[in-house]
Parts: structure tokens; sequence; C-alpha cells
């Protein structure tokens, strides 16, 4: 059987961080045999250096850009408008206003910066400048406190990469999330008690075994809504490490992948 293949973290230069444009996404995904591709651009509420940035997001240029393609696309390579939202507890009822807008089809919620109170600066920048584990070890209590105010608030259909700041973190620390294992799988269970779900984020293809933690918790408590999605900010990486990613789907007992129309998951069988 042909599985329905959907890649769900996607940017192009709309994000500011990627100089793709969604017409060479499109080409990578149909070259690549997926099946729908979900353009995923940067709604960040928070800069690297913790100032402020608008509470409000001008869908324009990317609803243009998908009126353009996606009837050209239709049969080929389904396209969706979706956006990642970052840091969304600075304002979150600004930003439920904003993502009223009928053509949505899926909204991740993402955390690339430390909290307010630690000065918003950006996860990256602050992972950059642990000087010991016990600095990194603090920039994770805040990242998963954090994880738990945004799961309260509810402003997203999936929980983006959950496993974020290790991509960063020197490797020499060794760290992992399992020191939090107990609030993570309460975490798990709003996740699934709200019907929503998370990501398996592939990091265009380079994080992959970290995720095997997460996946079991995640299947453990209950969850079965979960999107693909390789973060890809270029061309090249539209799907990668996508097999590997469906071989820890089934592994763990994951019988769907999700898809989105209108912020309604889709079930596709794995």
């Amino acid at each position: 059987m042909l599985r329905y293949l959907s890649d769900y973290h996607t940017h192009t230069y709309l994000s500011g961080d990627s100089q793709s444009t969604l017409l060479q996404n499109i080409r990578a995904a149909h070259r690549a045999g997926l099946h729908e591709l979900c353009a995923t651009e940067h709604w960040n509420l928070l800069d690297q250096q913790g100032n402020r940035l608008p509470a409000a997001y001008d869908f324009g240029p990317l609803l243009q850009q998908w009126r353009r393609l996606r009837n050209r696309w239709a049969g080929k390579v389904e396209v969706r408008v979706g956006i990642e939202l970052g840091n969304s507890t600075v304002d979150t009822p600004a930003v439920e206003q904003g993502l009223q807008i009928p053509q949505l089809d899926f909204v991740i919620g993402s955390l690339h910066s430390a909290s307010l109170e630690r000065g918003g600066i950006g996860i990256y920048t602050a992972a950059k400048k642990c000087r010991c584990r016990q600095d990194a070890v603090e920039l994770l209590e805040d990242y998963v406190l954090q994880m738990e105010e945004l799961v309260q608030a509810g402003t997203f259909d999936v929980l983006g990469h959950i496993i974020y700041p290790l991509r960063y973190l020197p490797p020499d620390y060794e760290l992992t999330l399992e020191p939090w294992e107990e609030r993570l799988t309460a975490l798990m269970r709003q996740i699934v008690q709200a019907g929503k779900g998370i990501e398996l984020n592939t990091t265009q293809g380079t994080t992959l075994t970290q995720w095997t933690w997460v996946l079991e918790r995640y299947r453990q408590a209950g969850g079965e809504i979960i999107t693909l999605g390789s973060d890809a900010h270029q061309p090249g990486y539209i799907g990668a490490g996508f097999q590997q990613a469906l071989e820890l789907l089934e592994y763990h007992g994951f019988r769907w992948l999700c898809t989105y129309r209108r912020r309604i998951p889709c079930f596709h069988r794995l």
C-alpha cells in the first residue's frame, strides 16, 4: 500500500531565514514523492535578542503565493496554508485573534526563545552562551515551563520540535529531557485530552534517534495525532529523513500520519 506522505514543517523566504520560494519547495516535494506540503512560515513574538515582535501577522503575502500555485499542482502536491507560531504566550489574546482567518489549515506551536523572565533571548543564542552544564539545565527547565504554559494556552494544532534546545546545547553535556519525565508525561496527557498532537521534526534529516524517548511517552499517553516535518529552509531538505522517521513511528506503535485541513486533522494510515 502506498503511504500518503506529507511534509508539514517547511519555510520559504517569507520566514526571513530562508531564500526558498514556495514553487521551489513544491517541486522538491513532488520529486521526493510527497502528496502534500504545508508552508509553515515563522510568526515569532520575540527575536533572538529578546525584543518583542508584532503580535499580529500579515497573512497577505503567504496567501498570495498559495493562491497562485495551489491549482497548478492540484492532484500532484496538495498545498496547505500553515504558520509556525513562536512563543505565542507573550500575547495569547492577540494571537488567538490573528489566527481567525478562514484559509488557515495548520498551526505549529513552537518555542524559539527563553521566557521573558530570562530576557526572552533566543534559545539558539542562549544555548551557545552556556558556559557549564548547570547553565544548560536551567535553560531546559525554563523551556519545559514554557511548554507547560503553551499547552495550557492551546494556541496550536501540534506542539512543535519538542527537543528543540537539544539541537544546540553542547553534546558533551549529554543532556536529555528525561529528568523532566513526570512533567512531560503530564503534558502529553494534556495534549491528548485537548485533541491536539505533536510533530516528529527531523531537523532536515539530522535529528531522529533523539526522538525515541519523546515518541515513547506520547504513545503511552494515548497520543495518535502526529505530523511529520523536515523543518526545511532549503528545497533540498524537503522530506529529509522521512524513511527513518516512518520506521520510528511504526516501531513505537503509531498507526496514522496526520495532515490538516482548516485546522481539522486528517488521518492517513501508516
